[in-house]
């Protein structure tokens, strides 16, 4: 058996046990639910939060190839407590990409699915994600980096991924992920939620009290693109950093050289 990554990292000295999962795509309304649930106490992990702890990207690669394409002994429970101990919900990407890994390791977590028109969805993925990975300066910036080097790999793996998964295109790729997880896990332990709905349907489903507050309503689009500009920034003016000082000497040597000519 192939020797795996994960397997040099130490077992969480004291995981948290896995409430939700939720398996929705990307784009569904995640952010909003994300938000919910922060108010409703619990402590969610998103694969946004990746850019504070850069080091995990290479066990989630390892994860998800080994669930698409064979390389490895797919991760088990103590696997993933390795990289989702300190959570209580798994807010869709990168467990999405896993998700059968996550319903077969935590049995107890109730799993909920964010949807959305697909014909939208994949108007909302092209003016969003997609936008945001095609510069193709990211090649050329961010491995002045390391954070911005690791996510840009992984993103890099990502589009590859996506490719591979959808043999029939995106949009029937989108329709057969929510077809297989209806068809795979209990209907008692499935909530399939439009956040328009509000708090008292996942509320009831959570065994939670409705809170006084509103439903919170995230529009994230502009925030997206926000951030990942941001992100471009930062490994462009990390690359100046590194190739300035030597360019500057260089041509300050060069104007020694010419005005000692003279």
């Amino acid at each position: 058996m192939t020797s795996r990554l994960i397997d040099s990292k130490p077992p969480h000295p004291n995981p948290k046990p896995m409430q939700i999962l939720i398996l929705g795509m990307p784009r569904t309304g995640v952010s909003s639910l994300r938000a919910a649930l922060n108010v409703l106490g619990y402590n969610t992990f998103h694969g946004s939060m990746l850019q504070n702890t850069p080091e995990l990207y290479p066990y989630w690669e390892e994860a998800i190839s080994a669930y698409h394409y064979d390389t490895a002994a797919n991760y088990t429970h103590e696997d993933y407590d390795k990289l989702l101990g300190d959570y209580n919900v798994s807010c869709n990407m990168p467990g999405t990409y896993v998700w059968r890994d996550l319903v077969d390791a935590y049995p107890d977590a109730k799993i909920i699915l964010t949807n959305r028109d697909p014909d939208r969805w994949m108007t909302s993925m092209k003016a969003s994600v997609d936008e945001g990975i095609k510069w193709r300066s990211w090649d050329y910036v961010t491995p002045f980096e390391p954070t911005q080097r690791a996510w840009w790999r992984y993103q890099k793996f990502q589009q590859a991924l996506r490719k591979h998964i959808c043999p029939k295109g995106e949009r029937e790729a989108f329709i057969d992920h929510y077809e297989a997880i209806r068809a795979y896990v209990p209907k008692d332990r499935l909530l399939e939620f439009d956040v328009k709905a509000g708090w008292t349907g996942l509320c009831d489903f959570l065994g939670k009290d409705v809170p006084d507050e509103g439903f919170p309503h995230v529009n994230d689009r502009e925030g997206f693109m926000v951030a990942r500009t941001q992100r471009w920034w930062k490994a462009f003016n990390a690359m100046v950093s590194t190739l300035l000082p030597p360019f500057a000497m260089g041509i300050a040597g060069a104007l020694g050289w010419w005005f000692a000519r003279f």
